[in-house]
C-alpha cells in the first residue's frame, strides 16, 4: 500500500515538474498549490518547484517563502539558498539573504553569483551609488499587465515601442507562462503635449501560444529585430530572433534568424548603430551558466557570423538579459549576477580595446531598484528615455518608466555697483570659462545681471562701464554635484575718484 502510494505521489510531482520544465510558470504554480503530500521528500520538491515558479514570474515574496518551506523539509539541492537569497534581496531582506548566500557558498564555493550576492546586500545596506537620475512612472503606457522594453527607431523619439502582456483579461488569451495576456509589440505616437497617445499593435497575435517582444531597430529605421517564442504543449520550446525589414515606407513579413536548434533560447536582440553587430540572449553551450550575452557580425549582406561569446566579465552562472545599445555604442544589460540592487539590474558596457576587455558600471538608484529592472532606451547621447521596472509590484508586473538625469545648473546673480553702494545700469559684463563659455549681458537698472553655468569649470567674469576702470572676479563650479545659486556683487571704482 505504501509502494502504491509512493507511485501516486511521484505521478502526480511530475505532472507539475513537466509544466516547469516547459516553461509555463502560471501553470505549474496552480498544480503544485493543488499539491499536499505526507512525505516530507514530496513535500520539499513541490515546494522548491513552486518556488521557482513564482521566482520566474517575479513574485519574490512568494518564491522566498516557498523556498523556506523546501529547505525546512529538506529540499537536498543547495541552489535552493541560492535563489532564497536572490528572493531575499528583492525584498529588501539584505541580512537574511546574506545568510542565505553564505549557505549556499558552503556547497558551492567561489561561486561569482553568490559572491556578488553578498557584496550587493552589503552594497545595499550602506545605501551607496545612488545618483540625480529622476525615474517617474510613464502613466500614458500603464496597463494592469506587464509593459516592458520601450524602444526608438534610430533618431525619431516621438514614437515609442514597447511590449506589453495587455489583453489577457479573458481565459482563453491567458498565456500559460506568465498568466498574463501573450506578449505583443505596441507602437504609441507623443502627442503635443508631451503625453502618449494610445498605444496600438504593431507586432504580434493574441494567440496565447505566442509572445512577441523587446523590439530593436536599425538606425536608419530599416531594420527592426525582435523575439518570438512559441509554445508547444509537449515539449520545451526555446526563442528566435525575428528581422523585419522596411521598403517604400512599408514593413514585410517577419523572417526567423537562425543561430541554433530551436530547442535553444535565441532571444532579446539588440543591433548595434553601424548594423554589423547583433548582441542576443542565449542559453546554448559554451556560456558561463544560466542565460549568456553572445553576439554576431556581418560584413555584408544579411550573412552573420558565428556567435562569440561576450566572456566572464559581462557573463555570469546567473542571467544576463535583454540588452540594448545606445547610439554612441554603449552597450546596455541587465543582470541578476553581477553586484545589484535587487533581481535584474542595469549594467553599462564599455569595450576597452586596449585592454581588450570590458569595463562595467552599476547606473545606481533609481535607474535600478530592488525589482526587476531592464531594458533601458535612451533618447540618442541625452541623459533621459525610459525603462521597465517591476519596482513595487507584489505581482512581479513590469511598468514603463521614463527616466532623466537633469543638468546641474549654477546661476551667477550679481550685482555691480559703485564704491558708493549705487547701482550702475548698462554695465556690460562678460563671463568666459575654461569650458569655452563666453557670454556677455548688459547690468538693469538695479545693476543687476544673470548668468546661467555649467558644473565642472572656473570662469573669470569682467565689468565695464562708462566713466570707470573694469574690474573682474573669479569664480568656480568644480566639485558642484547638484544645482546652486550664487550671489556676487562687483564694485568698481570712478576714473573720476582717482584724478582727484
Amino acid at each position: 500500500m505504501l509502494l502504491l502510494s509512493g507511485c501516486g505521489a511521484e505521478a502526480k510531482l511530475a505532472s507539475g515538474v513537466k509544466l516547469y520544465e516547459v516553461g509555463e510558470y502560471s501553470r505549474s504554480v496552480e498544480k503544485f498549490r493543488k499539491m499536499d503530500f505526507d512525505n516530507r521528500y514530496y513535500r520539499a520538491q513541490a515546494s522548491f518547484y513552486l518556488a521557482m515558479s513564482y521566482y520566474n514570474i517575479g513574485q519574490a515574496g512568494r518564491a522566498s517563502a516557498y523556498f523556506q518551506r523546501a529547505i525546512r523539509y529538506g529540499f537536498p539541492d543547495p541552489v535552493a539558498n541560492f535563489y532564497l537569497g536572490q528572493s531575499l534581496r528583492m525584498r529588501e531582506e539584505y541580512e537574511e539573504a546574506i545568510v542565505a548566500y553564505e549557505t549556499y557558498l558552503e556547497h558551492d564555493v567561489g561561486n561569482r553569483a553568490a559572491l556578488n550576492g553578498v557584496q550587493s546586500c552589503k552594497m545595499a545596506l550602506q545605501n551607496s551609488l545612488v545618483t540625480r537620475y529622476v525615474v517617474e512612472e510613464n502613466r500614458d503606457l500603464r496597463s494592469r499587465e506587464s509593459d516592458y522594453s520601450p524602444a526608438f527607431a534610430g533618431d525619431d523619439f516621438s514614437t515609442v515601442y514597447f511590449s506589453s502582456m495587455r489583453g489577457g483579461d479573458k481565459k482563453k488569451n491567458v498565456n500559460q507562462i506568465t498568466g498574463q495576456g501573450s506578449s505583443l509589440i505596441y507602437s504609441s505616437i507623443q502627442d503635443g503635449k508631451g503625453g502618449w497617445e494610445d498605444p496600438i499593435p504593431f507586432v504580434g497575435t493574441t494567440d496565447p501560444v505566442q509572445d512577441d517582444g523587446a523590439a530593436s531597430f536599425s538606425i536608419d529605421g530599416k531594420e527592426m529585430f525582435f523575439t518570438r517564442c512559441v509554445y508547444p504543449e509537449q515539449e520545451p520550446k526555446g526563442a528566435v530572433i525575428m528581422v523585419r525589414k522596411r521598403a517604400g515606407g512599408r514593413w514585410g513579413e517577419p523572417e526567423a534568424l537562425a543561430f541554433g536548434p530551436d530547442s535553444l533560447i535565441f532571444a532579446h536582440p539588440a543591433i548595434s548603430p553601424d548594423g554589423n553587430t547583433l548582441y542576443f540572449v542565449s542559453d546554448m553551450p559554451g556560456g558561463f551558466g544560466g542565460k549568456d550575452l553572445w553576439k554576431v557580425t556581418r560584413s555584408s549582406g544579411s550573412e552573420w557570423s558565428l556567435p562569440e561569446n561576450l566572456g566572464v566579465k559581462i557573463n555570469t552562472p546567473a542571467d544576463e538579459m535583454f540588452p540594448t545599445v545606445r547610439s554612441d555604442g554603449r552597450l546596455y544589460f541587465s543582470s541578476d549576477g553581477l553586484v545589484g540592487y535587487g533581481g535584474l539590474d542595469i549594467f553599462e558596457a564599455v569595450y576597452d580595446s586596449e585592454n581588450d576587455g570590458w569595463e562595467i558600471r552599476n547606473p545606481g538608484l533609481p535607474i535600478n531598484s530592488p525589482g526587476h529592472d531592464f531594458g533601458i532606451a535612451f533618447r540618442g547621447n541625452r541623459e533621459m528615455g525610459m525603462l521597465s521596472s517591476s519596482r513595487g509590484s507584489y505581482r512581479g508586473v513590469e511598468q514603463i518608466y521614463n527616466f532623466e538625469l537633469p543638468d546641474i545648473e549654477a546661476i551667477l546673480r550679481g550685482q555691480v555697483v559703485d564704491e558708493s553702494g549705487d547701482a550702475i545700469e548698462r554695465a556690460s559684463v562678460r563671463v568666459v570659462g575654461n569650458n569655452g563659455i563666453n557670454q556677455t549681458a548688459s547690468t538693469s537698472s538695479s545693476g543687476a545681471f544673470t548668468f546661467v553655468l555649467k558644473p565642472g569649470a572656473t570662469y573669470i567674469v569682467m565689468v565695464s562701464a562708462d566713466g570707470f576702470f573694469n574690474g573682474k572676479i573669479d569664480f568656480s563650479t568644480l566639485g558642484m554635484d547638484e544645482s546652486d545659486e550664487f550671489d556676487r556683487e562687483i564694485t568698481l571704482k570712478a576714473v573720476d575718484s582717482v584724478n582727484e
